[in-house]
C-alpha cells in the first residue's frame, strides 16, 4: 500500500520536473545570453539586441505558419519557394507601378493558393506531406525561376518598404508584426474551436475523424496558413533590404522548422504552444548573432547550430520523462 507522504513526494517531483520542462527553453537562452555576454561585450548593446528581435521577428512570423501544420500532423517544406514565388510578383507588380496595397494583397493570395494546393495534394491524392511539400518545392521553384528570369528588382516605394524597414517610435514595425501574429495564433489555437481541432488532428487524426472533425479541411486550412505567413514574411523580408531576387526565401522553410521543433513543438502533432516558439526563434539568432561576434568561421555554424538544437532537445525530453517517472 502507498502511504500518503510517497504519493506526495511523488505529486511535488513531478510537479517540479513538469515546470522545468515548460521553463527549459527559457533557462537555455538565458544560459546562451549570459555566455555569450561574457565572451564579447557588443552583445548586450541596445543596437545588438535590438538588431536579433527584428531577425527573429522574420523566422517567427515563419514558424507560426510551420508550427499550426507540424500541429496538425503534417510538414511544409515548401515555404522557401512559396515566398519567393509571392515575393517576385509582388515585386513585379510594384516595378509596374502597381499601388501598393493591391500588390501587397495579391501577393498575400498567392501565398494562400499555393498552400492550398500543397492542402488538396496532402489530403486528396493522399501523398504524404513530406513528399508533397518537397515536390512542390521545386515545382513552385522552377515556375518562380521561369517567371523571374533571375532578375533583380529594386527601388520599391516607401509606403511597401515600411513594413520591413520601418519604425514606430524606437521599435522596429516587423518586431510589431510579430507581436501581432503572436497574439493572433495564441488565440487561435488555445481559444478557439479552430485551434482544439488542429490539435485533436495531430495528436490522434483516426479519432477524430471517428468523432466527425473534417480533418481535410482542416488540415488544407493549416496549409494555407503556412503559404500566409510565408507570404507575409517575404513582404518583411524584400521590403527590408530594398530588392528582390528569385530565391530570396532560401533556407526559409528550414528556419521555421528549427524555431519549431525548439520550440517544442512535437513532429507527431498535437503537442506545442505558440509562444514557446518565439524562444525557439530568438534561440537561432541569437545563437548566429554569437557565432558572429565571436569571429567563428562560417563552414563551423552549422555545425554549433546542429548541436544547440541536438542538446536542447535532448534536454526537454529528459525533463519530460523525469516529470512522467516522479
Amino acid at each position: 500500500m502507498v502511504s500518503n507522504d510517497s504519493l506526495s513526494q511523488r505529486r511535488v517531483s513531478v510537479d517540479l520536473w513538469g515546470f522545468l520542462g515548460r521553463v527549459s527553453r527559457l533557462l537555455v537562452l538565458i544560459v546562451m545570453g549570459a555566455a555569450v555576454t561574457a565572451l564579447s561585450p557588443q552583445f548586450l548593446t541596445a543596437g545588438n539586441l535590438l538588431n536579433i528581435l527584428r531577425q527573429a521577428s522574420l523566422i517567427f512570423v515563419l514558424a507560426a505558419g510551420q508550427t499550426v501544420v507540424i500541429l496538425a500532423g503534417g510538414i511544409d517544406l515548401s515555404m522557401d519557394s512559396v515566398a519567393s514565388l509571392s515575393g517576385v510578383i509582388v515585386a513585379n507588380m510594384l516595378e509596374a507601378d502597381a499601388p501598393v496595397p493591391i500588390a501587397m494583397a495579391v501577393g498575400l493570395a498567392i501565398g494562400v493558393g499555393l498552400g492550398l494546393f500543397n492542402g488538396v495534394i496532402v489530403t486528396r491524392v493522399r501523398l504524404p506531406p513530406f513528399v508533397t511539400t518537397f515536390g512542390t518545392w521545386l515545382l513552385f521553384k522552377g515556375i518562380t525561376m521561369w517567371y523571374n528570369k533571375y532578375r533583380v528588382i529594386h527601388g520599391f516605394p516607401e509606403s511597401f518598404r515600411f513594413f520591413g524597414k520601418g519604425r514606430v517610435g524606437a521599435v522596429p514595425v516587423i518586431i510589431l508584426v510579430a507581436g501581432a501574429v503572436l497574439i493572433i495564433f495564441y488565440v487561435l489555437l488555445r481559444y478557439t474551436t479552430f485551434g482544439r481541432k488542429v490539435y485533436a488532428t495531430g495528436a490522434n487524426p483516426e479519432a477524430s475523424r471517428v468523432s466527425g472533425l473534417h480533418i481535410n479541411r482542416i488540415l488544407i486550412a493549416t496549409y494555407a496558413i503556412s503559404g500566409l505567413m510565408a507570404a507575409v514574411a517575404i513582404q518583411l523580408y524584400i521590403g527590408r533590404l530594398g530588392s528582390s531576387l528569385s530565391d530570396q526565401g532560401q533556407f526559409f522553410a528550414m528556419d521555421a522548422i528549427w524555431a519549431s521543433l525548439l520550440g517544442g513543438v512535437s513532429f507527431v502533432g498535437g503537442i506545442g504552444a505558440i509562444d514557446q516558439v518565439v524562444i525557439g526563434a530568438i534561440m537561432i539568432i541569437l545563437l548566429r548573432n554569437a557565432l558572429n561576434l565571436l569571429g567563428v568561421p562560417p563552414l563551423w555554424h552549422g555545425f554549433f547550430t546542429g548541436f544547440v538544437v541536438i542538446v536542447a532537445v535532448l534536454g526537454e525530453r529528459f525533463l519530460a520523462a523525469r516529470g512522467e517517472r516522479g
